[in-house]
């Protein structure tokens, strides 16, 4: 009987992972990034200000797409947390083509999160050369 609740337990646990993550990928492109650029191309003066929440848009959305790409091609792997720290520290690219698209996914996704912080330090720093 413990292992039948345990069962029912990560079953139940994965479909509300599953829910939340296209739930947040949904919201992201629906409200976050419209709302987001509205606001920069609207409410500033400043052209290269809003040049660069436009960037950082850009990068929240690439970073979404490949979060929903790479848990995808997780997911299809069947890939354990051991399995996944196998396939993401690897320097090499893997033989198999489906851990391939995964690892290149991976790999996009950490790109993404480089433009994100990147971005996400060039707004101040243009509103502080606007002078706002």
């Amino acid at each position: 009987m413990d292992k039948q609740s345990a069962g029912k337990f990560q079953y139940s646990l994965g479909i509300l992972v599953k829910a939340t993550t296209g739930l947040t990928i949904l919201m992201g492109f629906l409200v976050v990034i419209p709302l987001t650029l509205w606001f920069a191309w609207i409410h500033h003066s400043a052209i290269a200000n809003s040049i660069a929440v436009s960037l950082f848009c850009l990068s929240f959305a690439w970073l979404l797409i490949s979060l929903l790409q790479v848990n995808r091609t997780l997911r299809k792997l069947g890939l354990g947390p051991e399995g996944r720290t196998r396939l993401f520290s690897m320097k090499s690219r893997p033989d198999d083509p489906d851990e391939l698209r995964a690892w290149r996914w991976g790999r996009q996704f950490m790109y993404a999160v480089l433009a994100l912080l990147l971005s996400m330090f060039a707004i101040p720093v243009t509103s502080w050369l606007a002078g706002q």
